[in-house]
């Protein structure tokens, strides 16, 4: 498994990383847009959107929410983006040590519901992420940035909850998350938005400003994991896919990125950068 993962990271990192450098917007809002349709049938999939007439029905609705999304003012996409992700934090928060009421289980259970749900997600994801690579010159090097902050706090968060893990962050969600683990990934995190500020990735961004989006997107990362994992328990899946070896499914590797990258682009456009 270990050799698996390695090999498929391997091949996936340096591709991703000259996609995001060296193509034009143009071009990289296509390729993010085929990562979000192979994560968003597997959602949907989880949802039991499985037939071909339903995965069509499930795309067109995401389809029509990107569009409608897309017709946006920057200013308010932003704005939704943060809405959307304080109030999932705020679940995630309120019951991360008990069972969710009936009503929220219906609520992700329920296809309609569950498909509009992840269907917004998603499509934030995109949109806010094609925004901040064209932001600016700086753009493609900041949805990198935040990217590089996402995987290197899993693998803080990974190996510092392994050795020291003692207290559940989520029991009712992750069993196996801990807040040192979450402490893991905050100390390499700022490490790396040090290391980035230094770059001069942050534009005119302060060092206070750019490390409290840093935190704050790198904790909302951790809110996208969960929530995903709160999706799988209610329909009782534990993987969203094997697309990739050794990694699972295309959801499993981005279910902290649809978080974090929407809510750093919002940060980075409220800021002015």
């Amino acid at each position: 498994m270990l050799k698996q993962r390695l090999i498929t990271a391997a091949i996936l990192i340096p591709l991703v990383v000259m996609s995001i450098l060296y193509l034009p917007t143009m071009i990289m809002q296509w390729l993010l847009a085929a990562v979000v349709v192979l994560a968003g049938i597997e959602w949907f999939s989880i949802i039991s959107y499985k037939k071909k007439s339903e995965l069509l029905f499930s795309m067109t609705v995401l389809a029509f929410i990107t569009v409608i999304f897309g017709l946006f003012l920057q200013s308010i996409l932003s704005f939704v983006t943060l809405i959307i992700w304080v109030l999932i934090s705020l679940i995630i928060i309120q019951y991360a040590h008990r069972s969710l009421p009936a009503r929220l289980q219906r609520l992700l259970l329920q296809r309609l519901s569950g498909l509009i749900i992840a269907s917004i997600v998603l499509a934030l994801f995109l949109l806010m992420s094609v925004h901040l690579h064209k932001s600016s010159d700086l753009g493609p090097q900041q949805l990198l940035y935040v990217m590089v902050l996402v995987w290197l706090a899993d693998t803080g968060g990974y190996f510092a909850g392994k050795k020291w893990g003692r207290t559940s962050l989520a029991k009712a969600i992750s069993p196996n998350k801990t807040w040192e683990g979450v402490a893991g990934a905050l100390v390499l995190g700022l490490v790396w938005a040090g290391i980035a500020y230094s770059l001069g990735l942050a534009g005119e961004i302060t060092l206070l400003s750019w490390s409290i989006l840093s935190v704050v997107s790198l904790l909302v990362s951790i809110v996208g994991d969960l929530f995903e994992s709160l999706f799988k328990r209610c329909h009782q899946v534990k993987d969203s896919g094997n697309l990739l070896p050794g990694h699972g499914g295309m959801l499993d590797r981005i279910d902290s990125l649809i978080a974090a990258v929407p809510v750093f682009a919002a940060g980075v456009y409220f800021l002015g950068a």
